[in-house]
Parts: C-alpha cells; sequence; structure tokens
C-alpha cells in the first residue's frame, strides 16, 4: 500500500506541474520545446531537493509470496499492458474525435506557442476541458511528432489500475482482492480499447480514482494535506473531461459525508479547501470560456448555436429513465444478434409500458435513433458486458449483507453518479466510452469475488473469465488492430490515421490532397472546415511533406472570429474539406481561382 500511495502522491503532483506549466508559458506565449524542456527539468529537480520526495525511492517491497490468483492476475495485466502498449506504439492518434478537436487543437497552439483560444468552425478545439490534450502537446513539442500521443492514455490506464487496487485496499479487501480489483480494471473492454488511443476518458478516470482515493484518506485522517491532494485531483479530472462534474460530487460526498457528520467542525474546513482549490485550479479555462460565451463552461454545443446541445432539452424523470435503460442496453451486447435484438425489445417494450418515446428528441441527440446494442471493437462503444453483470451481483450482495457500511455508500454513490449522468446528458451513439471512469470507478468492489467465491479454484475461474473477455479487445482493435491483415505492425503509419473513417470513404481525398504539388511548396494553409470537421489526416500528411507548414482556418463565422490566427502570415492555399460541387461555399475563395479537386477535397490556390 505504502508504494500506491507515494506513486499516487506523485501521479497528481505531476498532473499539478503539468497545468501550470502549460498555463505559465502560455501566459508568456512560451509554449515551445527549449523553455518545456527547461520547466520539467527545473521541476524535476525542485521535487528531488524536498527530502520526503527523496525517501519515496527508498520504498521497502513486501516479500513476495506465491499466490496462485495474485500471479495469474499480475501475468494477466502485465499482457495486457505490453499488447495494449505495443499498439499504442505502432498507431498514430487515428479516432475520429481526436482527428476533430484533440489533435488539431495541438497544432494550434503550438504554432501561435500559447493555449489561447483561436478562431475555429468547431467549438470542440477550444472550449473543451483540455488537460489530456497538454501533456499530448508536451510529448509533440519535445519529440516533434505525433509518436508518443497515444501513451497519455496508456501510462493513465496505469494510474487506474493502481488508483483501484488502492481503493478496494481502503474498502477493506486484502492483497488478493486488491489484485483482483486491479485485473477487473486491467480487462474493461473499453479500457482496454481505449487505452491505445488519444481520448481522454482514461486520463479523467485516472484523476477521478486518485481523487476517490484522496477521499477516503482525508475521512480517516482528517489531515488538511490529504485534503489538498484531494482538492487538486478533482481540479484535474474537471480540467480534463465535464463528465467529471456529474460523476465527482456523489462518490466523493458518499464518502466524505458520514465522517464529517461524526467529525463536523474538524472536517468542514479542510473539505471547503479541497473544493476551492479543485475550482480554482480550472479558473484559466473558465475565463477563457467565459470571454468566448458568456459561461464558464462554454457553449452548450460544438457550433455554439444550440442545435447539438450535449444535455437534455428539460429534466423530469422520464428522460432520465430512457437514459438509464438505453445506457445499460448498450453495455448488454454480445455476439449473438438474436440476443442483442432481445435487449432492443425489451427496452423499446420498457419505453412503451412507461408512455415513454424510445427517441424522445428532447433526450436524444438529433438525427439519431436507439438501435440494438452491439458487441463493438472500438472505443467509442465497446460494451463492459460480464464486468456490469459481476458488479450488479456485487451491489446486491453488498446491500443484503453489508447495508450501511462504507462499501454499500460506495455502491451506491456509484449508481446514483450514473443517475445524474443519465438525467443530464442526451442519449447519444458512441456515448458507452464517457461511463469508462464510473466502470474503472467500480472496480475496487471486484475484491468482493475474495469473499463470495470461498475456494480459490472458483476465484482463479473469475480471474480466468475476465481474462478471456480481454482477448478481442486487446487483438482485435477494430481501428488499431495488432492481428489480422490490418495489424498496426503491418499498416503504414501514414495509411492508420484514416482507419476510424470508413463509414465517410474519405481516405484517398486525403492522400490525394497531399500529395499536390501546389501545397508541397506552401508554408501556410487556410482549411476550411465548415462541412467536415476531421482535419488532422490532412495536417499530418501535409507536415510529413513539409515540417514547416502552419494552418489556420477560413470561413469562421461564430463567437471565435474575433479572436487572432494562431499565426499572422497571409495563407498561399485554401483547403476545403467536404466542399466538392458546393460551388456557393467555394465562391467565397474568389483569390484563390486555380482549383484542385480530390475527391471530395477542394485545393485553392493563386
Amino acid at each position: 500500500m505504502e508504494v500506491r500511495d507515494r506513486l499516487l502522491h506523485a501521479v497528481v503532483l505531476f498532473g499539478l506541474a503539468l497545468l501550470v506549466i502549460t498555463e505559465g508559458l502560455s501566459a508568456c506565449t512560451a509554449l515551445t520545446r527549449g523553455p518545456l524542456l527547461v520547466a520539467w527539468l527545473l521541476s524535476m529537480a525542485a521535487a528531488l531537493s524536498v527530502p520526503a520526495a527523496r525517501r519515496a525511492f527508498r520504498v521497502k517491497l513486501p516479500a513476495f509470496t506465491f499466490d496462485p490468483v495474485v500471479v495469474l492476475c499480475a501475468l494477466g495485466i502485465i499482457a495486457i499492458l505490453t499488447l495494449t502498449g505495443v499498439t499504442a506504439a505502432f498507431s498514430p492518434p487515428n479516432s475520429s474525435d481526436a482527428m476533430a478537436y484533440h489533435m488539431p487543437r495541438i497544432i494550434y497552439w503550438a504554432e501561435q506557442h500559447s493555449v489561447r483560444f483561436f478562431p475555429t468552425p468547431y467549438l470542440n478545439q477550444i472550449m473543451l476541458q483540455p488537460l489530456a490534450e497538454y501533456l499530448m502537446l508536451h510529448t509533440y513539442l519535445l519529440s516533434g511528432g505525433d509518436r508518443f500521443i497515444n501513451f497519455v492514455q496508456w501510462f493513465s490506464s496505469i494510474g487506474c489500475l493502481m488508483g483501484a487496487s488502492a481503493i478496494a485496499g481502503c474498502l477493506g479487501a486484502r492483497k488478493r482482492g486488491q489484485w483482483i480489483a486491479a485485473l477487473f480494471c486491467a480487462t474493461l473492454p473499453s479500457g482496454i480499447l481505449a487505452s491505445s488511443g488519444a481520448k481522454n476518458d482514461y486520463f479523467m478516470a485516472m484523476w477521478l480514482v486518485t481523487a476517490v482515493y484522496f477521499a477516503f484518506q482525508f475521512a480517516k485522517s482528517v489531515k488538511w494535506l490529504d485534503a489538498a491532494f484531494l482538492g487538486v485531483a478533482c481540479g484535474l479530472a474537471f480540467y480534463t473531461k465535464a463528465t467529471a462534474y456529474l460523476f465527482a460530487p456523489c462518490v466523493i460526498a458518499a464518502i466524505l459525508l458520514p465522517a464529517i457528520k461524526k467529525m463536523r467542525w474538524r472536517m468542514i474546513g479542510p473539505a471547503l479547501a479541497a473544493g476551492s482549490i479543485a475550482f480554482a485550479l480550472n479558473a484559466p479555462q473558465y475565463l477563457r470560456n467565459y470571454e468566448l460565451s458568456g459561461s464558464i463552461m462554454g457553449f452548450d454545443s460544438a457550433q455554439g448555436d444550440g442545435v447539438y446541445r450535449w444535455r437534455n432539452d428539460s429534466p423530469g424523470w422520464k428522460p432520465t429513465v430512457s437514459n438509464i435503460l438505453r445506457h445499460t442496453s448498450e453495455q448488454m451486447g454480445g455476439r449473438s444478434e438474436r440476443w442483442n435484438q432481445l435487449v432492443f425489445r425489451v427496452v423499446t417494450r420498457a419505453h412503451e409500458a412507461l408512455g415513454i418515446d424510445v427517441n424522445d428528441p428532447a433526450a436524444t441527440w438529433p438525427m439519431t435513433l436507439y438501435r440494438a446494442p452491439r458487441n463493438a471493437n472500438h472505443e467509442t462503444d465497446a460494451p463492459n458486458r460480464t464486468a456490469l453483470l459481476a458488479l450488479t451481483l456485487l451491489g446486491i450482495a453488498i446491500l443484503w449483507k453489508a447495508r450501511g457500511s462504507e462499501k454499500c455508500w460506495y455502491a451506491l454513490s456509484l449508481v446514483a453518479a450514473f443517475v445524474a449522468y443519465s438525467a443530464y446528458l442526451k442519449w447519444q451513439l458512441f456515448m458507452g466510452r464517457l461511463l469508462l471512469p464510473l466502470f474503472v470507478l467500480g472496480a475496487p468492489l471486484a475484491s468482493m469475488l475474495e469473499e463470495v467465491l470461498t475456494p480459490t479454484l472458483l476465484q482463479l475461474a473469475a480471474c480466468l473469465l475476465l481474462l478471456d473477455g480481454a482477448r478481442l479487445p486487446t487483438l482485435e482493435n477494430w481501428v488499431r488492430p495488432l492481428r489480422g491483415p490490418g495489424s498496426v505492425l503491418q499498416v503504414a503509419r501514414d495509411q492508420q490515421y484514416v482507419s476510424d473513417m470508413k463509414p465517410w470513404d474519405n481516405a484517398a481525398s486525403y492522400r490525394d490532397t497531399a500529395q499536390q504539388s501546389a501545397l508541397a511548396k506552401c508554408d501556410t494553409v487556410a482549411l476550411d472546415i465548415t462541412h467536415f470537421q476531421l482535419e488532422y489526416p490532412l495536417m499530418a500528411l501535409l507536415r510529413k511533406r513539409n515540417p514547416n507548414v502552419a494552418f489556420i482556418h477560413a470561413a469562421v463565422e461564430n463567437a471565435s472570429k474575433r479572436y487572432a490566427q494562431p499565426i499572422t502570415a497571409t495563407p498561399c492555399a485554401v483547403v476545403c474539406l467536404e466542399c466538392a460541387g458546393d460551388e456557393k461555399h467555394l465562391s467565397r475563395y474568389s483569390d484563390f481561382p486555380v482549383r484542385t479537386t480530390a475527391g471530395k477535397f477542394v485545393t485553392l490556390t493563386r
């Protein structure tokens, strides 16, 4: 426990340093390789100058005792981490969200040496919480490319394993139970698929589990230092993804409120300080968003027009119940289409019985219809069926045998967080990934398998079942497969940027546009992403041919147009994505009369 405790402290301090360094250098317009390297070297030197930090390296490891369950869990975790690490190393960032906003914002920040807002038709690039991309930006600047981008999520998965097992210890689990909790976390299909990509769900989950761990520590110690680490971890979660605002309060309140009830006056001051720290850390992004939209959270939709609004149009029990049913059904997807259709019919009939429209537009993403779940090896909607069933059964066992206990309140807090999530956000396809942090927080409850399955053979069987469920997500990721003809070990890196774009069938458009000779000689390219926001593959392909090329956005008509462009240079070419045939839109570029069409993309030059 001592090793994990010190590592979790170090993880939080690293996150704090990441935030301070990024915002500090950004304020000086100095986010470049040199200052960044100096800042990290000074941070490490300062950390090592503290005696407590030096003592952290002198941790006495526990003596090894052979335990078949522990050995199986350890070997299984090592195998999964090794395979996902190989996947992360041999694949570029290529999920569609990464192509649309995670990676483009990094390019524009690097160009302007700052994380200030810039003009963009796709407001997600500036207003969504940026902490994961801050770390990606650092790897991009220090390495000179996107080679290490995927490791942000991969290392986050390790942090979640440590945090989940440590929380299991806080809940009273013994060594074997803690290892089972770690294996449960490591074998989550959605987690395995996400750990080799460039999204931010695992990164946020890491801060959430560290916050929960320090909430347990604070509830027991009532120390200001533990409260400070709790506040920092919460703040980092909020700075990473807005769903943390829905998850964290429910879980942390369930941990702290019983302690506050016993030690009211001793707890209130540090608890308020923790909350103040969490929100104070987010002040830079709050201020930028308020300037943009009048709200510290930014606009309620990616285009700022309210059409694709994330939240339910109106609160109430009907949208909440509908979303609970639909989200749950998506986690139940299996290999049998007959099973998937059965789940679909059960959910639709439940809606009918309750008088709820299963596709109510007030609680459903526009132009989206509820469908049967599927057994997807895709990070956006991979089901965690075995994990959900296990947590449900364990939750029932807790309510039956340990009602009113710390473990019971913790389990109920996860349910409350899920209800809050369903009550606030509209249902849409590919939202299963957003529940990954809740499954990670549920992993500590899996330590109860040691108590429920008393014979060791049954525990081994349960671990083998978890590992079997991890096999296909690990080897046959639909976007980044390790085996098969599309393996990341066989397909060229350049070709993998469009692996998640099969629905649009525009791989040739990216490739042919990047190969045009006019663009090869152009150092400043304006990108028009009004019709299609997935711009990063073109950026990456052009930068491979011309490392000095810079980008700005064209045709920005929303509130962000008042910001200065990342660079002041005049573009020598415009690339309009998905603009072929749209003469009305292209007519705005009369200063660029020479047109070249590559599939659905149009390049305009003088």
